[in-house]
């Protein structure tokens, strides 16, 4: 503020005269104040509060599956080559000239043929079966022919069936007759029966002996044999 000094003989006092309003501010010294003037600190930003991310709960865990081994291809086998045949040994040949002398066939024969192993027995059904129709076959074998031999004619002869039971020893000789039945008897050929029996025993007493087993003895120590003319 610059404050002027006036003499006191002035006629007119030339004191400013004060005004209740503020002196107006003045432009350039103002704004110097206001260049001046540092500038007001800027407030820092609060720091971010940290935001807490809950844990995650553990994965299960996977369990691996067994891989199945797989299994192993063995090397192909080797192919054998097949076995050369064995040439044959060319058989010598024996002098055709007769000696007279039979030690050399027998000895052959008894060398070339082998011997049949012993049978171990079969079951008892198979045994009795094969051991029944072998006497059979061996039986009405050699009586056949002699009942053929023995005719009888008549009427109505051929319904005629004479069943005979006889008994053999262990030999195979015939020890007697059991029974002597006729079936298919009528009015026409009554009267052949008895002729029809008789050629029935004689052919069975020609036949005898029998050749059988005699381990078999009791399948055909009494025999049922049946005859008919037909």
């Amino acid at each position: 503020m610059e404050v002027d000094l006036i003499a006191e003989t002035a006629p007119q006092s030339t004191a400013p005269v004060i005004s209740a309003n503020p002196p107006a501010a003045r432009l350039g010294e103002e704004d110097a104040a206001d260049i001046a003037a540092p500038p007001e600190p800027v407030p820092t930003p609060p720091l971010p509060e940290p935001v807490v991310r809950p844990t995650p709960a553990p994965a299960p865990k996977q369990v691996a599956k067994p891989v199945p081994a797989t299994p192993k291809k063995s090397p192909p086998a080797a192919q054998k080559a097949p076995p050369r045949p064995t040439p044959k040994a060319e058989p010598k040949k024996q002098s055709s000239r007769p000696t007279g002398r039979l030690d050399g066939i027998v000895d052959g024969l008894s060398r070339s043929q082998p011997k049949a192993p012993a049978s171990k027995g079969a079951p008892a059904a198979a045994t009795a079966a094969e051991v029944k129709r072998s006497i059979d076959v061996s039986i009405r074998g050699k009586i056949l022919p002699r009942w053929n031999a023995c005719r009888v004619s008549g009427v109505d002869v051929d319904q005629l069936v004479t069943t005979v039971v006889f008994r053999l020893s262990q030999s195979g000789a015939l020890t007697g007759f059991v029974s002597v039945n006729t079936k298919g008897v009528n009015d026409s050929n009554r009267f052949q029966v008895q002729p029809h029996q008789e050629c029935a025993k004689k052919a069975i007493q020609l036949a005898s002996p029998f050749d059988l087993d005699p381990d078999s003895y009791d399948y055909w120590k009494e025999y049922t044999l049946h005859l008919d003319k037909k």
